[in-house]
């Protein structure tokens, strides 16, 4: 009986391992550059992997071994450690507009720069070991609505781009890791309503910071924060007028390049930048207005009381200079009264 079905079996057996085959020359992938620019980009096209957080499993996967490598088209999901594993001595990664991307987890690699845009990105997250090796992480044209708090890890970052996205909140206390490294801090384009900083944080080494295109009304500690700010983008944010009154009489002052300035405003305008003239504007510019009635006022006190002093003084000195002069008639009729009184006495 077992001889009857026997080549049945064998056939299956065989049918299995062609099978188990192409199983596993379809997980064997060896991506090549498609081409190589005058910039030294090694392009790669359709980029496929369905990797999971638990790592990439069995597969086998190989990426050229280049200095900069862009990821042309393809879809990764999630784009984490085991694929950065992968990379071997890159130091410049690009992932551009057709590769889908939901997840990216950013190791401690050897990577210098990661560049992702349009790919759909909605987070992204960084490893928990100090980073010194990434200079420039650029997440634009994305769906972000959060900067997690483990980007203070990446203590060698100099430039951050994270224009184009969906924030609404940033906080520059994650980045004070990088705040003696930091050059370049470009979010623009966002939703964001608070930019939230403390007393004490600043960046000396920064020198462009671009804010245009989201909701702020103020930034605070403008002028402590940013001492070496060189270029600054403002447009388009419902600043308040008597924050940005002041800021752009500093701006001015140190000669700030400001870029792309407001073309018209609803409300009012200053240095063309918009603003908002708020209840709080209203009542700063009748506290400045009383303030300034009440400088007048003391002024003039000061001056007057000034003019009394020197009134008094005079006074005095003609005071001085008429009992001067007194004293100068007195002295003679005494010295006649003596001599007379001395001739009576000798006759």
């Amino acid at each position: 009986m077992v001889a009857r079905f026997l080549p049945l079996l064998l056939q299956a057996g065989v049918l299995l391992l062609a099978l188990t085959g192409c199983i596993c020359r379809a997980q064997s992938k060896n991506f090549k550059c498609s081409i190589i620019n005058e910039a030294g980009f090694c392009f790669i096209e359709n980029v496929h992997l369905d990797v999971s957080t638990n790592g990439i499993g069995g597969d086998s996967i190989q990426f050229p071994r280049h200095p900069t490598l862009l990821i042309k088209s393809g879809a990764i999901p999630y784009f984490g450690k085991d694929i950065f594993a992968l990379l071997g001595n890159t130091k410049q990664l690009h992932v551009y507009n057709q590769t889908s991307i939901r997840n990216l987890f950013i190791p401690v690699t050897n990577l210098t720069e990661i560049n992702v845009q349009r790919n759909g990105l909605l987070e992204f997250d960084v490893e928990p070991v100090e980073n010194r090796e990434l200079k420039m992480l650029s997440i634009v044209h994305n769906g972000l609505v959060t900067v997690p708090r483990n980007i203070r890890f990446l203590v060698g970052l100099e430039k951050l781009y994270l224009y184009n996205n969906s924030l609404e909140y940033f906080d520059l206390e994650p980045l004070a890791n990088a705040s003696h490294s930091l050059k370049i801090l470009s979010i623009y384009d966002n939703h964001i309503k608070t930019l939230d900083s403390r007393s004490a944080l600043y960046f000396p080494k920064l020198q462009t910071l671009s804010l245009s295109k989201n909701k702020l009304a103020f930034v605070p500690y403008f002028e402590e924060s940013f001492p070496a700010v060189t270029v600054v983008s403002l447009r388009k944010n419902p600043w308040n007028c008597g924050w940005l009154h002041t800021t752009m009489q500093y701006i001015e002052a140190r000669k700030i390049q400001v870029v792309r300035k407001d073309a018209a405003c609803r409300d009012r305008w200053i240095s063309e930048i918009c603003c908002t003239y708020t209840v709080l504007d209203f009542m700063f510019d009748r506290a400045a207005a009383q303030i300034r009635r009440e400088q007048q006022l003391l002024r003039n006190v000061t001056h007057e009381n000034r003019r009394l002093v020197e009134t008094v003084h005079q006074l005095a000195d003609d005071l001085h200079r008429l009992q001067s002069q007194l004293d100068q008639q007195q002295q003679p009729a005494s010295e006649k009264s003596i001599s007379d009184a001395r001739t009576g006495d000798s006759v």
